[in-house]
């Protein structure tokens, strides 16, 4: 069996984290869609590694999962970016990522996360809510951002 590595993410990583990024979203219910919501891209470390993480999976050398935590504020830090290659999705790897920018958090002093998800991504919605996420009601619970309806999850740490 072929060994996974979790690393943090190094700026030679960005052609890699795009490509995984469009090829798991191409096999997901929203399928790929290019738009502003990829900005961040530009600046993973600037947006990511100020006060959060980006963290990477690795298996011989081609990144297979991937995730982000922002730091919002003292208190909250927002996931965002999980993506799993489609060959490599359910082993436990997306898990594995998430329990690391938890630990981020923790270690930063954030005690609830935060994140989104679009309503077609019944998938990624399961997962959260495995892992302890909670859907927002209200005002949140589901609004358009560009061409997705989007629902907020939290979690207190």
């Amino acid at each position: 069996m072929k060994s996974f590595t979790i690393r943090r993410y190094q700026t030679s990583d960005n052609a890699r984290v795009r490509k995984l990024y469009k090829l798991a979203s191409v096999h997901s219910e929203i399928g790929y869609r290019t738009g502003p919501w990829e900005q961040d891209f530009s600046d993973i470390p600037g947006i990511y590694l100020n006060g959060g993480n980006f963290l990477i999976g690795v298996i011989d050398d081609e990144v297979i999962a991937m995730g982000g935590l922002r730091k919002v504020s003292e208190s909250i830090g927002h996931i965002r970016r999980m993506r799993v290659h489609p060959d490599h999705r359910r082993k436990g790897y997306a898990g594995r990522i998430l329990s690391g920018l938890e630990e981020t958090a923790r270690k930063h002093g954030m005690t609830e996360l935060q994140l989104r998800t679009s309503k077609q991504q019944i998938m990624a919605q399961r997962f959260y809510e495995k892992h302890g996420f909670i859907r927002l009601a209200g005002k949140r619970e589901f609004y358009r951002e560009g061409p997705f309806e989007v629902i907020w999850y939290e979690k207190t740490l």
